[in-house]
């Protein structure tokens, strides 16, 4: 079973990042369903996730391609 990902982050910790996250896409998508207007800090929180996710995947692209390079 693998332990760390990408750069030694800890397994448990990107387990438990992507049950929450999953969490807040089911609050969403019911808000969403029964038509209720969504909060100001959850639009927020899904921007900082998003940037984050896209950061990080990019730093990964980059770093691998780096390696293959070399």
């Amino acid at each position: 079973m693998q332990k760390t990902y990408h750069f030694g982050v800890p397994a448990m910790l990107v387990w438990i990042s992507h049950i929450l996250m999953g969490i807040l896409f089911v609050y969403l998508g019911y808000l969403i369903i029964e038509g209720k207007k969504l909060n100001k800090w959850l639009g927020i929180s899904l921007l900082i996730i998003g940037i984050i996710g896209a950061l990080y995947h990019l730093h990964i692209w980059m770093y691998e391609a780096g390696q293959k390079s070399s």
